[in-house]
């Protein structure tokens, strides 16, 4: 039982029955995460926001979305309708989305809009000067307001990707419109959002790092790279640009890895942007978006008018309303994770690490990062009173860190976390009805035997091209890759982004339609392979390899 969560917890045949395949997340949740984390991924999460969101859109292929724990391991399936369901949905999901979808760009704006009036109200304050008492409340305050994030972040994604799956059906049915086509991708392509805005930022200060002619003081092991650069003029200007995009901007919260509480903020640590800026001077501080965006605008509206064209008259006008839905979902897609998945788990991890920093001094913790052991209600117990409390959270401790220990060091996706619970043959069948599991894993496109490949993913941006891989396991290695390599990763995500201006193509693991790599790989217009389930096995850091986005295939050149 993973830290005493059993509502969750997989049940073996029983859920099988029930929802068919479960489909491991290795996108977000691995290796296994922190109990501090899981508990707030499950209460906030997997227990009811799913549901909340199909049922707010009607959805007509499902009723939510299933989360179970396997030794640690985050799966999801479909909770699909049956097909008379399917037909009463049909109906209210239409009329729900023309409510909700009249200005598809409208709903984000104003949940975003409430999400910064608490970040305006949490992120001013000071941690270290609250009493226990106080932090004892802060710390149930920021848990329920990550609660609320995740409701805001469901109910959106669930408005969203309703509509980018109606659309996929329908453009699919009517035209021949296929998610892989370089038709689609011109489509959904040459939005801006706030991961790019803030990429854009680091771009523009590895730009006025070279106009300054600092580049030499960036070569220093990063950690060292700010305090030499108060030791001259010019230094301290670009210093003045740096704490206003870190702290005046807001662009610090945010931390290496992505939603998980057990990697510093740049808030904390503003040393670990620094390699990022270092990266973008080496390719002269091009924010490379930019560069295409023009162009990728003037390519989309030209398939918006070829494809509308195609449209038989008395479909048009719905085909049209779901087609902006789904450039709006692409949008979002990007845009929420700087504003829900950076910027939440930021607060939660300032509130857990000052709470942890108490319980050290107290005696009751060895190290600080042990507090991600605990659950909030030991953090809240033990800050209002370490003392009392000591015995009841070092026995929740050493049973919650030797569960965890085992469970972070499984071989995943292996024998004993296996990429599939159920039956595989499944996969299209509850990818097709619920498009959250396209974020994690899509049917492959062929199998890699059949066509001479040594890799064959689920899904790609478009392009075809040759260089030499970089085999990069998680932000702990991205020092290792160079400009013009080809990446080849277990996953990406919102925190890799910085890395694309500096590659010639990627190749995941894992990921489906809907995944990041996916996605950003459009915008920075370089080829990419998705979901190659065992890439970075058969792959080599040095091989030389063709990767055709086109087709999701990638090759050894011999």
């Amino acid at each position: 039982m993973s830290y005493g969560f059993d509502l969750v917890e997989f049940q073996g045949d029983r859920d099988i029955e029930a929802y068919r395949l479960f489909v491991l997340d290795a996108s977000h949740f691995a290796p296994a995460v922190t109990p501090l984390f899981y508990q707030g991924v499950v209460q906030h999460m997997w227990l009811y926001p799913n549901h909340l969101a199909a049922d707010y859109v009607s959805d007509p292929g499902r009723r939510g979305t299933a989360w179970r724990s396997y030794k640690g391991y985050a799966y999801l399936a479909a909770d699909m309708t049956t097909e008379e369901e399917r037909r009463e949905r049909e109906v209210k999901f239409r009329e729900r989305m023309t409510q909700l979808m009249a200005d598809p760009w409208e709903p984000w704006e104003r949940w975003k809009a409430e999400l910064i009036s608490y970040y305006d109200h949490y992120i001013p304050m000071n941690l270290e000067q609250m009493g226990n008492g106080e932090l004892a409340v802060h710390l149930w305050d920021i848990w329920d307001f990550d609660r609320k994030v995740w409701e805001i972040h469901m109910i959106a994604m669930g408005v969203y990707i309703s509509g980018f799956m109606a659309f996929r059906d329908l453009a699919t049915e009517v035209i021949g419109l296929q998610h892989e086509d370089p038709a689609y991708a011109k489509l959904v392509s040459g939005f801006d959002n706030a991961v790019f805005q803030l990429n854009r930022g680091l771009a523009q200060l590895a730009q006025k790092a070279l106009e300054l002619k600092l580049e030499g003081t960036f070569k220093p092991p990063y950690e060292q790279v700010l305090a030499a650069l108060e030791e001259s003029a010019a230094g301290r200007e670009w210093l003045e640009a740096f704490h206003d995009f870190i702290y005046v901007k807001r662009n610090g919260w945010r931390m290496q890895r992505m939603l998980e509480y057990n990697t510093p903020t740049w808030i904390e640590q503003p040393h670990l942007a620094i390699a990022d800026i270092r990266r973008l001077i080496a390719v002269g501080g091009v924010h490379v978006p930019d560069r295409h965006r023009e162009r990728m605008v003037r390519e989309r509206e030209e398939a918006e008018r070829e494809l509308l064209a195609k449209v038989p008259p008395g479909q048009r006008e719905w085909f049209e309303f779901l087609m902006r839905a789904a450039q709006a979902y692409e949008y979002f897609c990007e845009d929420h994770d700087y504003w829900c998945e950076f910027r939440a788990p930021s607060l939660v991890r300032r509130a857990a690490m000052e709470a942890g920093r108490r319980l050290v001094k107290s005696g009751v913790l060895e190290d600080i990062d042990e507090v991600l052991m605990l659950l909030i209600e030991h953090l809240i117990v033990g800050t209002a009173g370490q003392e009392r409390n000591a015995a009841l959270l070092k026995t929740a401790l050493k049973r919650n860190k030797e569960e965890w220990l085992h469970n972070v060091n499984l071989p995943y996706p292996g024998d004993e976390v296996p990429l599939f619970l159920g039956d595989p043959s499944w996969l299209a069948t509850v990818t097709g009805a619920d498009a959250l599991l396209n974020i994690p894993i899509s049917p492959q496109r062929a199998r890699p035997d059949q066509v001479g490949a040594i890799c064959v993913g689920s899904a790609g941006a478009p392009g075809v091209t040759e260089g030499t891989a970089r085999v990069i396991h998680d932000h702990t290695e991205w020092d290792q890759l160079q400009p013009g390599e080809i990446l080849v990763a277990p996953l990406t995500m919102a925190p890799w982004t910085p890395l694309f201006s500096t590659i010639k193509a990627v190749v995941t693991d894992t990921g489906g339609v809907l995944h990041h790599a996916v996605i950003v790989s459009r915008e920075y217009s370089i080829p990419c392979v998705a979901g190659a389930m065992d890439a970075t096995k058969k792959i080599k850091t040095g091989d030389k390899i063709k990767v055709d986005g086109n087709l999701c295939r990638v090759y050894i050149i011999e």
